[in-house]
């Protein structure tokens, strides 16, 4: 039984863990659902995000209750060792799935983040144009009024 315990541990850790994101990712979903300043795009990005990260944290809780089952007593690991290494397999095949779905969502928020940059860096340039050509009409402007000064 002793030899059990640190199974239930680390298990009950992953599910509450899961758990907890779950419950984040869910109030941060409904958060942006109701922000009227989000575009289409931002939306549906954002619903892609919401279901990947619900996927990796629900697999997470998965692991845990795996792990809790796994490490019982009751398992027939010493009578068939072929189903313990389908059964660990298996974890570690849910366990690689999370660490791609982890990757990929970092990937997609990596680009999204670029392409948000690189269009707040164009309508920069835009902006600071559009302040160049301000002051040189300024500029025009204020010649002008020297100049007609001067021959007064």
């Amino acid at each position: 039984m002793t030899d059990t315990i640190p199974g239930i541990i680390v298990g009950t850790l992953l599910v509450l863990f899961g758990a907890g994101l779950i419950h984040l990712h869910r109030t941060s979903w409904f958060h942006r659902q109701l922000d009227a300043d989000l575009s289409d795009d931002d939306l549906t990005f954002f619903a892609k995000q919401f279901r990947r990260r619900m996927q990796t944290s629900s697999l997470l809780m998965l692991i845990g209750f795996l792990i809790v089952i796994g490490d019982s007593p009751y398992m027939p690991w010493k009578s068939n060792p072929a189903l313990f290494a389908v059964y660990w397999g298996g974890i570690l095949l849910i366990a690689f799935w999370i660490i791609l779905s982890a990757i990929g969502d970092m990937s997609a928020s990596r680009i999204r983040s670029a392409t948000m940059i690189s269009r707040i860096r164009d309508q920069q340039r835009m902006l600071e144009k559009q302040i160049m050509d301000l002051r040189q009409k300024n500029q025009q402007t204020a010649d002008k009024k020297s100049s007609s000064e001067q021959e007064q």
